[in-house]
């Protein structure tokens, strides 16, 4: 074979070198951050230890519909309403190391696959779907933000990240592209359809924002009523009602499974998928003999009255969000001090920086893609143009804007069409600089590609932010690998202690802990952050009710509670707390005294 000019290769072949770049980058970091994986896991969110968990469970024998924690607030435990899915792709990658090498290594090597797997997997669908509908210059070029953006090659998708937000990032990528796809209907409606289901059958999150892209998928069918926008919204609600209940009967007991669950894939979403579906594909039956929009509109519209009437028994309870059985002073606590369950302008105040790495990106790619599209609009024919697919896009990521004001991580929603928008943006303005090499539009283009791809340039001097850095800071030595395992010198014990703890403590030690981060159990939320606010009456009255034998502290941390502050510092003895000796320092261990 003839050889090829490396520069001609890559004129030719722009997104395959992007691509390959881009995914040697990925695994480069991915062995540079794993190579200290046996270090750092612990200093991982609590999710991503508590899956880690929760997958040592399974394979030690619990059964796959049992997602228990019986070790948090023992002996009942707390149902975590986690997809067992999650579960099965991360053991598939610890499993046969563990053949040839401790299960601790494995646990770790597999931590580090995974995430990195999901990324690379999402960089392919930017690549090869960017391509598809504006072509390989624009495709280059949403690959390098997706590589680039720290929210999307770091944030879910380091190494040891395994909460459950990485494969929905990429289930809402294909969920995107299949809804703007300009051919092959049924194939498109079938892969976002299915995305769709999977992305639900792991999390909620992205509920809203699949309503609106349904929306718009929807749209199509009405505005531009042509026979491949009909099979498109057949086989997406075919496919998203039909994988919706094959992956909820996958993940779901059967002694379960009539039980109605507002924060998972249960019957009260079911229902309203089911209502959805027959409400957008029925009135198409009429469509030959009373053809036009507000028919069709104002059917769907009966239909989904009728459907959610019918429905409500089950539905009604879900309006109030997974947290509306919760106690009023937990609803507060979950969005003031669980840092990825804020508003955006409540996340902004003490993450900074965090907050800007994310939104200007989506700011600057909606805002240059709102001006192409509207020196473009008119010029777009009547089908699926490129400009029409810009403007979907922009619907959705205008949407997905919206949903940060309920909470910051729906962020990775928005940031699902940031890619698309982005790359066909630069490419323009890079098309129109090397036509007249004017400065201004260099100056432009640049400001556009740092702003969609690279934003931490900019705001380098922001970092480190000490305000939002606090927190880790904050009793990172009493949370170590090392000095948590020197707890193990105790037999087994109930341990009452701070919410950031409790899954580290699950993961390290033989102990059992009444504090973690998770709704399902109230007492388990409040115990670790609202029970170290109280002083010593009510903190032993809290102690004694919950069953705990031992209470743990960090050594010089500061609490809310005046009675602790001074009991880590050393400064207060009481009698019905006696101290543990340890082998470190970072810790104070106490047994609770009759």
């Amino acid at each position: 074979m003839k050889s090829v000019p490396l520069l001609k290769f890559c004129q030719e072949r722009p997104l395959f070198v992007v691509l390959f770049g881009a995914i040697t980058i990925a695994i480069v970091k991915a062995v540079v951050d794993g190579l200290k994986m046996e270090d750092n896991f612990i200093s991982m969110g609590n999710d991503d230890i508590m899956r880690l968990v929760m997958v040592r469970d399974w394979l030690a024998g619990q059964s796959w519909f049992d997602t228990t924690q019986y070790r948090l607030m023992p002996p009942e435990g707390v149902l975590i309403h986690w997809s067992r899915y999650i579960d099965a792709g991360i053991a598939a990658f610890i499993v046969p190391f563990s053949y040839f090498m401790p299960m601790e290594k494995a646990e770790l090597i597999g931590t580090a696959i995974w995430p990195t797997v999901i990324l690379i997997l999402t960089l392919l669908v930017v690549g090869f779907g960017t391509k598809r509908i504006f072509g390989p210059i624009a495709a280059s070029f949403a690959v390098l933000c997706t590589i680039l953006w720290p929210l999307l090659s770091d944030l879910h998708s380091q190494a040891g990240n395994l909460d459950h937000h990485n494969i929905q990032i990429l289930m809402i990528v294909i969920f995107v592209y299949a809804v703007v796809w300009p051919d092959r209907p049924i194939s498109a409606g079938i892969s976002g359809g299915l995305a769709a289901a999977f992305a639900l059958a792991t999390g909620l999150e992205s509920l809203l924002f699949i309503v609106a892209g349904s929306m718009v998928l929807y749209g199509r069918c009405v505005f531009d009523p042509r026979p491949e926008t009909q099979r498109l919204l057949i086989a997406f609600s075919l496919a998203l009602a039909m994988g919706s209940l094959v992956f909820w009967l996958g993940i779901t007991a059967p002694a379960l499974r009539a039980m109605p669950v507002c924060d998972q894939l249960g019957t009260p979403m079911l229902s309203v998928i089911a209502v959805a579906v027959v409400a957008a594909i029925a009135p198409l039956a009429l469509r030959g003999r009373m053809a036009g929009v507000a028919f069709q509109v104002g059917a769907t519209a009966c239909v989904a009255v009728i459907g959610l009437a019918v429905a409500w028994p089950l539905v009604g309870p879900c309006i109030r969000g997974p947290y509306g059985d919760l106690p009023p002073e937990l609803q507060e606590m979950i969005a003031t001090r669980i840092t990825e369950a804020k508003p955006f302008p409540i996340y902004i105040q003490t993450h900074s920086a965090a907050a800007l790495a994310f939104i200007v990106p989506v700011i600057t790619a909606l805002s240059a893609g709102i001006l192409l599209w509207w020196s473009r609009r008119g010029a777009a024919g009547t089908g699926q143009t490129e400009n029409a697919i810009l403007g979907q896009l922009l619907v959705l990521g205008v949407f997905g804007v919206g949903l940060l004001f309920l909470q910051m991580r729906t962020v990775y929603m928005a940031a699902s069409v940031v890619p698309a928008i982005g790359g066909l943006c630069i490419a323009v303005l890079l098309n129109g600089y090397l036509r007249t090499r004017h400065p201004a539009r260099a100056a432009l283009l640049f400001l556009v590609a740092i702003g969609i791809s690279a934003p931490q340039l900019v705001l380098a001097p922001l970092w480190p932010d000490n305000r939002e850095n606090a927190t880790q800071r904050e009793g990172a030595k009493c949370r170590n690998y090392e000095t948590l395992l020197a707890l193990n010198d105790i037999p087994p014990a109930v341990i009452l202690n701070s919410t950031n703890m409790g899954a580290p403590l699950l993961w390290v030690t033989h102990h059992s802990t009444l504090a973690a981060p998770y709704h399902r159990s109230p007492d388990a939320f409040m115990n670790g952050v609202l029970g170290f606010d109280l002083e010593e009456a009510a903190f032993e009255e809290l102690a004694r009710n919950q069953g705990a034998t031992h209470v743990l502290l960090c050594a010089g941390q500061t609490y809310v509670s005046d009675f602790l502050t001074g009991l880590a510092a050393g400064e207060v003895s009481v009698a019905w707390l006696r101290p543990v000796a340890l082998r470190n320092e970072d810790q104070l261990l106490f047994a609770l005294q009759d």
